[in-house]
C-alpha cells in the first residue's frame, strides 16, 4: 500500500467497513472494485497491487499472513524476542507505540 501508518490505514479502513456495513451498493463495489473505493477514501494502492476484499462469515474466518519484513533480522531466536516484548510488533497490526 501507498506509505501511511498503521493507525492511519486503520482509520481509513474502519470508515471503509462502516460504510459498507451500512449500504450494501457500496459493500458490492468494494468486493469488486476494491483499489477504486479505497482510491476514493483515501488510500491510494499502487498500480502493480492486487487488492481482494473477503467478507468474514459466522463459519469462515480469513487470516493474512503478511509479508516478512527485510529488515526483520535473525529468525533463529524469535520466540525469545517475542517473549521479550510487550506486543507481536507486526507491521500489519502495530503501529510500533506499544514497542519498547
Amino acid at each position: 500500500m501507498a506509505q501511511m501508518t498503521n493507525a492511519e490505514w486503520n482509520k481509513h479502513w474502519a470508515k471503509v467497513v462502516a460504510k459498507a456495513w451500512a449500504d450494501e451498493g457500496y459493500k458490492a463495489r468494494l468486493m469488486t472494485e476494491p483499489k477504486a473505493v479505497l482510491a476514493e477514501e483515501g488510500v491510494p494502492v499502487p498500480q502493480d497491487v492486487k487488492v481482494v476484499v473477503h467478507e468474514m462469515t459466522p463459519k469462515e474466518a480469513h487470516l493474512v499472513l503478511p509479508t516478512m519484513p527485510a529488515d526483520i533480522g535473525d529468525m533463529s531466536n524469535m520466540d525469545e524476542r517475542l517473549a521479550a516484548q510487550a506486543c507481536c510488533c507486526c507491521p500489519c497490526c502495530c503501529d510500533g507505540s506499544c514497542c519498547p
